[in-house]
């Protein structure tokens, strides 16, 4: 018998009683957290002592560093999915994905030990995604995929779509994405290879209409462009050159992934029609001439066998003024829709009513979709938790009650891809709770983290919207800009930061705060030129260990334009 009483945090007393016997320990105030909460959780009470498996997958063993042992695996037959642990065997059944993942799960409860339970659990989505965008910011290097796909299947994720837009490896066409750091067939064979072993299906999410903007401003490109100003990424979709240019595209896209989904996109078309082709005509055919275009993709990628996803908002004109919407009303219309699966997507903080409404655009027409959250890192440095979450919670929380088949959680780089990948994980693990389990993440972010709830405290104090979406906006803002509202911000900001100067963090955590520090101390006129470079020599470490090289020039040359800013006010103010 041993008693073990310590103090924790906030001065509160608890207190561990541990009760030895053989090789059963048992603790009388343990709880098991599991992402996503199951079904059924019977919990006996004991936790048996645990050297690792002899029969564990050999893959999943080393990615996860789970040690040989004597411990057994025996597949049983049971309804759904569960496990069973019982002195020195694990019983599984269903799906051994899923099982696999809860049981690496509990292997990170308490380090040396397994919790005699029974779980039962019941997956409700079919498709259970995350959709990277890739192409604003910077791409991810091998190492960081894996990284993710491992976070993915262990909170039991079985899809994970790739946003390209021009950083896929076009061999008919080898200048796209040169010079931006696309990935290679082979790397991305091994991002495809290594999601099958853990039992994640990767596709690719295309741009073949609007959002080309990276292609078109290539000079050899420039003239499928459907407005005159390239930057805007839309196809002139009345020049057969320019649709046989976007053919191409798919099919080798089509020809290279063996997945069962093609995300073509189809997304922010506005300049459709309203361009060169109106040019010739004189005459608004933006809505025929999508469904055309979209109509031959949607054949090109059935005569594969696979089945194409698309962006819903262009379908009901949803994000378009009321004259605009009435335009476009004709594409729902139609009955090739019915072929598609929507990606349904909105990233705002509205209510879960606002949300159920949304889906039953769709389903009232019985078409099939995934609905589409946003975890709000776009534009930013930092995610802006407090939207996310309650985006999250709300649309998740609507799907859940609708007949849709799943969900693809969304990370954007619109503007800027700032945002480390790294600082989206413990949404990622939010985003299933909220739609597979009881939305209660904090503690189960801990537990399967290892990291101290003060940290946990001090990632939502950074994601409170006052924060997230301000330090960018500080940073890189001339100060006469800020002056209206410097006072405010900076009043809101020291409220909610006081104590955690010396908190030991992350070093993207790290990284976080002391760029919110420099720009506090800019509010008040006193941030200085080394500031913004040791922000700059940070930030790069932090960039080169999970991306590419291209895109970083990009956002160092804000930190040294800040800088430089900063210099020639002291030199006039002297």
């Amino acid at each position: 018998f041993r008693l073990n009483i310590y103090c924790g945090m906030n001065s509160l007393l608890y207190i561990t009683i541990f009760i030895f016997h053989s090789d059963i320990t048992y603790i009388m105030d343990k709880e098991i957290l599991i992402v996503p909460e199951p079904n059924t959780l019977e919990f006996s009470g004991k936790w048996f002592s645990f050297n690792g498996f002899v029969n564990f997958p050999n893959f999943l063993a080393k990615e996860f560093g789970l040690k040989r042992g004597e411990w057994k695996l025996l597949k049983v037959s049971g309804e759904g999915t569960g496990i069973v642990v019982k002195e020195k065997i694990v019983e599984y059944w269903g799906d051994e994905k899923v099982a696999f993942a809860t049981i690496i799960q509990l292997t990170r409860q308490r380090k040396g030990y397994l919790p005699g339970v029974t779980i039962r659990e019941k997956l409700r989505f079919k498709i259970r995604g995350y959709h990277l965008d890739i192409a604003r910011g910077g791409v991810p290097k091998l190492e960081t995929f894996k990284k993710i796909l491992r976070w993915l299947f262990l909170l039991k994720y079985n899809y994970f779509a790739i946003y390209f837009e021009d950083l896929f490896p076009w061999e008919k066409y080898p200048k796209i994405g040169a010079k931006r750091g696309r990935l290679t067939k082979e790397e991305l064979n091994e991002i495809i290879g290594y999601g099958k072993k853990l039992g994640i299906e990767v596709f690719p999410s295309l741009e073949l209409t609007g959002h080309m903007e990276n292609i078109l401003t290539l000079p050899e490109f420039r003239k499928y462009s459907e407005w005159h100003r390239p930057r805007e990424g839309c196809l002139d979709l009345s020049n057969k050159e320019a649709k046989e240019f976007a053919y191409n595209l798919l099919q080798e896209v089509l020809d290279f992934f063996d997945s069962e989904y093609i995300h073509i996109g189809g997304d922010e078309t506005w300049a459709l029609g309203r361009g060169k082709s109106l040019n010739k005509a004189w005459k608004f055919k933006g809505p025929r001439l999508y469904l055309e275009h979209h109509k031959k993709m949607l054949d090109m990628v059935e005569k594969t066998g696979k089945k194409p996803m698309l962006w819903g908002d262009m379908l009901t004109g949803m994000y378009l003024s009321k004259e605009e919407a009435e335009k476009w009303s004709e594409v729902l219309k139609s009955d090739i829709w019915e072929r598609v699966i929507i990606a349904n997507w909105d990233y705002s903080g509205r209510s879960k009513e606002f949300f159920r409404e949304k889906i039953r655009i769709f389903s009232n027409r019985g078409l099939k979709q995934v609905i589409c959250p946003g975890l709000s890192n776009w534009n930013t440095f930092y995610p802006d938790f407090d939207r996310a979450l309650e985006n999250l919670k709300n649309f998740l929380g609507a799907a859940r009650e609708e007949d849709v088949l799943g969900f693809l959680v969304t990370a954007w780089g619109d503007d800027g891809e700032e945002c480390l990948f790294s600082l989206l994980d413990p949404l990622i693990l939010a985003a299933m709770e909220f739609a597979e389990g009881n939305g209660e993440w904090e503690k189960k972010w801990i537990k399967l983290s290892n990291e101290d709830e003060n940290i946990l405290k001090i990632r939502k104090l950074f994601g409170k919207s006052i924060i997230a979406n301000n330090i960018k906006k500080i940073l890189f803002t001339p100060m006469e800009e800020l002056k209206d509202i410097s006072k405010v911000i900076e009043e809101e900001i020291i409220k909610k930061l006081y104590g955690i100067e010396n908190v030991l963090l992350p070093k993207d955590l790290d990284f976080i705060r002391e760029m919110i520090f420099v720009c506090l101390k800019k509010l008040k006129g006193k941030a200085t030129v080394s500031d913004f470079i040791r922000l700059a020599s940070l930030y790069s470490d932090l960039w080169l260990t999970e991306r590419k090289i291209p895109g970083l020039q990009k956002v160092l040359n804000r930190f040294w334009g800040s800088a430089s800013d900063i210099d020639l006010l002291y030199k006039l103010s002297h």
